[in-house]
């Protein structure tokens, strides 16, 4: 299969309050979309960015798709954007479905921690898992599986007592106990948006954004469907094994800098897109996990021109070539492991403002085959009068 099939899926923010998926060819057309205002919150509640419209969409098989509804639901719609099912989960950031129809996806939950010292107020990350009907299999606290590890539980550990010195964190404490009085201490938008509210939001101590469930590895790392998970906060990838609930292998700390989009690569390598917060400039790296080693990386010339200090990611294709998703800049970007640009696409409101999204995902020609040719359905002729993509210089746009 050449990259010339290849498809790309992504949901721009501007959509909201009722949120478009677009899957675009290589020609940047939109081929087919899906849409819906299911679980949106009001616009008269003024929203903030992460809560408004779908956080990552998935394209199954079928042509259906799973679309998150931030820290509200998980909905799955037919390719005519009927409602399949829906699951009222804290859902965030990203999901993976397997080829048995099992769905993991991040939830979020707040939770106290009777911690030595002082009791501290936690957004807890899980790794969910749903069966094919969106019924609730089995929840696994990311922050139990972490705080297991011993080196990763010092690391935590850490985070927590820096956190709490902030003059803030009392504030944290005194919103859960105010919520708890009033019966209300539940996961959900509300409850997570008055604790990510407070300055410098302490409570997100994980701030995990990153799910995806794994082949073994060949030099027996991890096991087959263990998961690959990515904790902004913590500058920190790791794969859990959640049979056994253990950690099995994890890297990042001093090396990333508010990472996103860990991927497993065919010969066992960890792909990441580095965002480089505090560095200010992003770069996605290939990491060999048997010695930690970095064993490539792409950097724009200059570093500083490619810097997407919020979401983003990188993922192969079918070439081997990396998609990059400059998210903020509403762009992506596929680029040659020698480092050139071979296509490039930038994604805008009809107003000609860029259309930011959480990541832009490769789709192959087998799953995108389910929709194209399909006639135009009303989120498809939406998403034309909504959206337009554009076909970039790639001599030019070399990030």
């Amino acid at each position: 299969m050449g990259t010339e099939t290849t498809h790309f899926l992504f949901s721009p923010s501007a959509t909201y309050p009722r949120p478009v998926a677009c899957l675009i060819n290589r020609d940047a057309q939109i081929v087919h979309a899906w849409s819906s205002g299911l679980d949106q919150p009001d616009p008269a509640t003024q929203p903030p960015g992460y809560l408004r419209g779908w956080n990552h969409v998935e394209l199954g098989a079928d042509g259906s798709l799973y679309a998150t509804v931030p820290l509200h639901s998980l909905v799955k719609l037919a390719p005519d954007s009927s409602l399949i099912w829906r699951a009222e989960l804290p859902v965030h950031h990203d999901l993976d479905v397997t080829d048995s129809g099992q769905i993991f996806v991040l939830t979020e939950e707040p939770r106290l921690l009777d911690l030595p010292g002082h009791p501290f107020v936690v957004l807890d990350n899980s790794i969910t898992v749903l069966d094919e009907t969106g019924t609730l299999s089995a929840t696994h606290s990311l922050f139990d599986l972490l705080m297991g590890d011993r080196v990763l539980s010092a690391l935590i550990t850490s985070h927590i007592d820096r956190r709490r010195r902030s003059p803030h964190h009392h504030a944290t404490l005194a919103i859960f106990r105010d919520l708890a009085c009033a019966g209300s201490v539940c996961p959900g938008r509300d409850a997570s948006r008055l604790l990510r509210e407070v300055p410098g939001s302490p409570a997100d101590l994980l701030h995990a954004n990153t799910i995806e469930v794994l082949r073994a590895d060949p030099a027996g790392l991890w096991g087959e469907s263990d998961v690959l998970v990515s904790m902004r906060e913590l500058d920190c990838i790791a794969v859990v094994d959640l049979s056994a609930n253990k950690v099995r292998w994890w890297w990042g700390p001093g090396q990333l800098s508010g990472q996103h989009q860990p991927t497993m690569l065919p010969d066992g390598h960890l792909l990441v897109f580095d965002n480089g917060q505090r560095r200010g400039y992003s770069r996605v790296l290939e990491v060999d996990p048997v010695n930690h080693a970095i064993g490539w990386q792409h950097l724009a010339v200059p570093p500083r021109k490619l810097f997407c200090a919020l979401a983003g990611g990188a993922e192969p294709v079918a070439n081997g070539n990396i998609v990059i998703s400059d998210a903020q800049a509403g762009q992506a970007f596929e680029v040659t492991r020698d480092g050139h640009t071979t296509w490039a696409v930038r994604t805008l409101t009809v107003a000609g403002e860029r259309a930011q999204f959480y990541r832009m995902a490769a789709v192959t020609a087998e799953v995108a085959a389910s929709v194209v040719g399909r006639p135009d359905s009303p989120a498809t002729r939406l998403a034309r009068q909504l959206l337009r993509c554009e076909l970039l210089d790639p001599a030019r746009t070399t990030p």
